[in-house]
């Protein structure tokens, strides 16, 4: 670190050090001038300080500037705690117990964080408050009776995951925990990084230099370490602890672990023999979704990995096993049941699963992907050359040739990047540009050798015009010119001129560096002991965990298809303090729009989670489902798919099916705004004289109801389009159905019949107006499940039976009776699939207003017993009403073989039943 960082540091520390106090004596004193004063002060002390008088700063007013823009920029956001949900096995102790604790290992970390690392006050509380949670939902490890505890947190990709985990293991070991193993990765690489920054700030001693480091420094008491930055757990390790066990040290034994069977194995067998049943034991898994899962579950064997980790758990009465991951696809995809007389249950999160919100600074899908449809993406840029329009796709063995035109504008981005940075006084902090193009090592050394040779044919070009005047410059080197447009597309509205950029662009490509990232390379990416300016080229070993400090640019043409691999790549995604504005990420089109996609799915999967935390459900009550891809993608590997892909999937073909929402928001201004959309949907039609059939009629069984009929599909598409959906009516999601309308449309299929519902016999005195009339409402009753925020239909249905039928003549309605009875003579309730396959080719949407009430008092107090679920928080009376307008799709069976999936996990399987498969099952109890 050089003498100005050192006194940059000292300085933030010292004003940063005087504003806490004065923000802690009053919350909202902390003025602009205060900042600003502050700073300078500690600026003058500076000078005179021993270390730093004699340091010159060539512009002390652009430097002071830099510092005071840093802190607001770190102050200046917010952190949201996460939130839980949990078995009813979980008794909260931590409240009663905290203040006899002393919080020495967590003191110290926070006093870390935000001292030496900087990080925001409010940060810091929300870490407080997330681990304590977590904490509390591991069980109290001084308590005498056994616990075992299987817990997942979720976080966003390089949202801070480690930093969260080293805050639990220090409360953790504050608490009582005396053994903690953290499982960091599959290579040695991510290991070691994992390794350093636990040492960093948690043990604070550096076992390879003898060196206290982090939170150690200036002060010695430490927990025994097991591994080392080069070491992981090994027979050496092993021979060199035999004798040491728990029970005979004060502080916790801590081993930083590669997840692999062998280093598995032998910690095992060190742990069998020296600390059996000592504990209590707390497990942290990294990556929870890689190689944690038994991938051969299929096979009805368990896996290598996956045993060691539920061996080591059985090994002790009270443990606690918590897995960390971005991905949490495969995870929850566990079967839940699944246990083995050798190895015990798996690791299904059985106890809860604890989701780590994103702060507003965190650079993530949103800001990534928010205008992919943009005609300039602000951070997005294409990857258009023929040969890597789909990912290289070589095999091993195979070498690239020719630098792609695409990858040689990025590093040229990268490039003015770092001069951009250099300006702004960063010069001292890490900068990385990340190339993932193939998993081959043969592929990935010929990128190296071409970047490495553009890198040079561009460093000659700044070395020989850069000096010159600007003109002169550019006149002389078509490289130059080159730069010079691409830093007026990318960074021209930035603050730096391009002679202010020109002037540094020599000493900013001249500690440029390359490193090939894979087990064939000896290059590693190291940041703790030099400031890296950095092109880091590799496949696998750049796609998990590891953190790229920095990271400026981003070249990716890879095309792997599972979400978990797709997300675990996005290494882009993290914290961008003070440059979140130059970072720019080259992928293709299709790439882009699958991350927006699994993105969009991940974010579902957590809505699942929250509503879960809502209905006070447990992990192995409440099921969970995850949106498949109409595309290629795979949710994650098969061989990570629990019990199985066939029984799991539930498959939604949209031709010839019939599709309807089961659950509403229970927001007020959700369901009027759906109720006032389908008003204004009906208005419309009437002003442009589609106006109801007044030859329809309810013989034949026919529903009641006002039938319109050859109504444009491009109103249908708005409608829907339009249609505020809940995220728990997966089914009437809209992506699917607009796509599936617009295959209708590309074969002419582009007129539809609309029907609106009403009733025969009212059950409700709540009334909806359409064409001038007053019509009754049809009731809905709440279902199971139904709570403060969701409204669950009862047997997950909307429509009534026999709706297809209202767009039918009397002739289709007998030969679809007739078909039905043929086919099953012992059945009377003819099933809806056979009047769609005698209609005519429109489609048919169905618009329900309706009135969301039980039947009567009777059925209300049915609904309230315990085993239905019902409580009056959450439907105070059998005369409570909420009005809304759900809707249905009946679409034509036309031969478009496209189907829509969704994933469920066994819970949910187990409580929806056969309500996927058979549509005809009518079981569940109507209230």
């Amino acid at each position: 670190m050089s003498d100005i960082k050192r006194m940059a540091d000292w300085i933030y520390e010292n004003a940063g050090r005087d504003l806490d106090r004065k923000r802690d004596m009053e919350l909202d004193a902390i003025t602009e001038d205060h900042i600003e004063n502050s700073f300078i002060t500690w600026m003058g002390l500076a000078k005179i300080y021993p270390d730093f008088q004699d340091l010159e700063i060539e512009d002390s007013a652009q430097f002071i500037n830099k510092l005071i823009h840093d802190y607001k920029i770190q102050e200046d956001f917010l952190k949201p705690v996460g939130f839980c949900y949990q078995d009813d096995q979980i008794t909260p102790w931590l409240v009663q117990k905290k203040d006899n604790i002393e919080w020495f290992y967590w003191e110290r970390y926070r006093k870390y964080l935000r001292d030496t690392k900087h990080w925001s006050r409010d940060t810091l509380r929300s870490m407080d408050r997330d681990t304590d949670n977590i904490l509390d939902g591991i069980a109290n490890p001084r308590t005498d009776e056994p616990f075992d505890r299987r817990g997942l947190v979720v976080a966003s990709v390089q949202s801070g995951k480690t930093a969260n985990y080293i805050g639990l293991i220090s409360k953790a070991a504050d608490a009582g925990y005396k053994i903690i193993i953290v499982m960091a990765g599959i290579y040695n690489v991510l290991r070691n990084q994992t390794q350093e920054r636990i040492e960093d700030g948690f043990v604070g001693y550096d076992l390879v230099s003898k060196k206290h480091v982090g939170v150690g420094i200036g002060d010695h008491r430490r927990p025994l370490l097991g591994t080392s930055r080069i070491r992981d757990f090994n027979k050496a390790t092993e021979d060199a602890m035999r004798g040491v066990t728990s029970g005979h040290v004060r502080e916790p034994l801590v081993f930083v672990i590669k997840k692999n069977a062998n280093s598995l194995r032998e910690i095992s067998l060190w742990l069998e023999d020296n600390c059996k049943a000592d504990g209590p034991l707390l497990l942290i898994d990294d990556e929870a979704d890689n190689a944690s899962i038994n991938v051969n579950y299929s096979k009805g064997e368990v896996s290598k990995i996956n045993g060691q980790i539920r061996k080591i758990l059985g090994l002790f009465d009270q443990s606690a096993y918590i897995g960390y991951t971005a991905t949490p696809f495969a995870n929850v995809l566990i079967d839940s049941r699944e246990t083995d007389d050798e190895y015990g249950d798996d690791i299904f999160p059985r106890s809860f699963i604890y989701t780590l919100e994103q702060s507003t600074a965190y650079f993530g899908a949103d800001k990534v992907f928010g205008d992919i449809d943009d005609p300039r993406p602000k951070h997005l840029r294409w990857i258009f050359d023929d040969d890597d329009s789909q990912g290289i796709k070589r095999r091993s063995g195979d070498v690239l040739e020719t630098l792609p035109e695409s990858l040689e504008r990025a590093i040229d981005t990268f490039i003015l990047a770092c001069a951009i940075r250099v300006l702004s006084g960063d010069s001292d902090e890490h900068m990385t540009m990340m190339v993932n193009m193939s998993p081959y090592k043969t592929v990935q050394h010929s990128i190296y050798y071409l970047v490495e040779e553009y890198v040079n044919v561009l460093r000659h070009a700044i070395n020989a015009y850069a000096a010159l005047p600007s003109g002169r410059a550019l006149g002389s080197s078509a490289k130059l010119r080159e730069l010079h447009k691409i830093w007026k597309r990318e960074y021209a509205h930035l603050q730096f001129s391009w002679d202010e950029v020109l002037s540094v662009l020599q000493e900013t490509i001249r500690p440029v560096t390359l490193a090939e990232i894979n087990s064939q390379s000896k290059d590693a990416l190291d940041y703790t002991h030099t400031t890296q300016r950095v092109i880091a080229i590799g496949g696998y070993r750049l796609s998990r965990g590891l953190t790229l400090e920095g990271l400026l640019v981003s070249y990716y043409a890879r095309n792997a298809r599972a979400y978990d691999s797709l997300m675990q790549m996005a290494r882009w995604f993290g914290y961008r303090f003070g440059y979140e504005e130059l970072c720019r990420i080259w992928m293709t089109e299709q790439s882009a729009r699958w991350y927006a996609y699994v993105s969009k799915a991940t974010t579902e999967l957590i809505d699942e989670v929250r509503a879960m935390c809502t209905a006070h459900s447990t992990p192995r009550e409440y099921g969970l489902r995850i949106k498949s891809s109409p595309d290629a993608l795979m949710i994650t590997a098969r061989n990570k798919m629990g019990s199985g892909t066939e029984i799991k999937t539930a498959r939604v073909k949209l031709d010839g099916a019939f599709v309807e929402t089961i659950a509403f928001d229970r927001n007020s201004a959700k369901l009027k705004y759906n109720d006032e959309l389908a008003s204004e949907f009906l208005r419309e039609l009437q002003a442009l004289h589609y106006v109801p059939d007044e030859h329809y009629s309810t013989e034949y069984g026919r529903p009641t109801g006002n039938l319109i009929r050859h109504v444009p599909s491009k109103l249908v598409r708005d409608y829907i389009r339009r249609y505020d959906n809940s995220p728990e009516s997966a089914q009437s999601d809209s992506s699917y159905l607009l796509r599936h309308i617009n295959l209708l449309d590309e074969r002419g299929i582009d007129d539809w019949d609309v029907f609106v519902t009403t009733v025969k016999r009212a059950e409700t005195n709540a009334t909806f107006h359409a064409f001038g009339k007053t019509f009754i409402r049809e009731r809905r009753a709440p279902g199971r499940g139904t709570n403060e925020t969701t409204f669950y239909l009862s047997r997950m249905h909307l429509s009534s039976r026999g709706v297809d039928k209202a767009p039918l003549n009397n002739q289709q309605i007998e030969s679809a009776e007739t078909q039905f009875k043929n086919k099953n003579p012992e059945k009377t309730n003819v099933a809806d699939v056979y009047y769609r396959l005698v209609r005519d080719r429109r489609p048919l949407l169905i618009l329900h207003p309706v009135a969301l009430q039980f039947k009567n008092d009777e059925t209300y107090t049915k609904w309230l017993e315990p085993q239905n679920g019902g409580s009056t928080s959450i439907w105070p009376a059998a005369s409570y009403v909420e009005e809304t307008v759900g809707w249905s799709i009946s679409f034509p069976k036309v031969g478009i073989n496209e189907e829509v999936a969704y994933v469920y996990n066994d819970v949910m399987l187990n409580q929806m039943g056969n309500d996927i498969a058979d549509e005809e099952e009518d079981d569940e109890p109507d209230f």
